[in-house]
């Protein structure tokens, strides 16, 4: 086996080894999302739902009030045209009726994430502000996927850090009847100070 290679550098990183693969003679590292995985840290959920025309699936997630933060990017996949949205400091009027119990990424770990989960379909755009009003709310992302019978795809590939002791709601209006599909990842992480 080759021996350590020593990292030199701020942040705490100072005097760290990292090996060299003794088959290949590459440096061996991962991503931190990676370790995050492995350290048990990491969420997701996935799912479908088949929406009528003017159909509102909302999610709310409601941050923990800790500083163990919570590293987030999603992707969307629609059948037909559907306007979406992400809303911080949402405000709950009436709890959404089904909870949402994120899967822990590493099969291995007992894990459970800090946040909560909740969705439910509405009929209208009306039921879903009786619900959830997002008039104050900061609208972080928006747009429209998909189009006639061209699937529509949004997808944030760089992390947002969500603001602890919030209230988020992610919000997909059907301005035409059609599947939904919606994959969330996560991992949640203490800052080092």
């Amino acid at each position: 086996m080759a021996d350590p290679v020593r990292i030199v550098g701020g942040g705490g990183a100072e005097g760290l080894c990292a090996r060299l693969d003794q088959y290949t003679s590459t440096l061996q590292i991962i991503d931190y999302e990676h370790h995050e995985i492995h350290a048990g840290s990491h969420f997701f959920v996935v799912g479908v739902q088949d929406l009528s025309i003017s159909n509102v699936l909302d999610f709310t997630w409601l941050m923990p009030n800790t500083t163990k933060w919570t590293h987030w990017v999603w992707s969307i996949t629609t059948e037909n045209e559907t306007a979406w949205y992400i809303y911080e400091t949402a405000v709950q009027t009436n709890a959404l009726a089904n909870a949402v119990t994120p899967l822990n990424s590493n099969r291995n770990k007992t894990t459970v994430s800090g946040t909560t989960m909740k969705y439910e379909v509405q009929a209208n755009l009306t039921a879903a502000n009786g619900d959830t009003d997002v008039t104050g709310a900061t609208l972080i992302a928006s747009g429209i996927s998909g189009a006639g019978k061209n699937i529509g795809n949004a997808t944030r590939d760089h992390e947002i850090v969500l603001k602890q002791n919030t209230l988020y709601c992610l919000r997909a209006v059907a301005t035409a009847a059609g599947y939904i599909n919606f994959d969330m990842n996560w991992y949640e992480h203490t800052d080092v100070a």
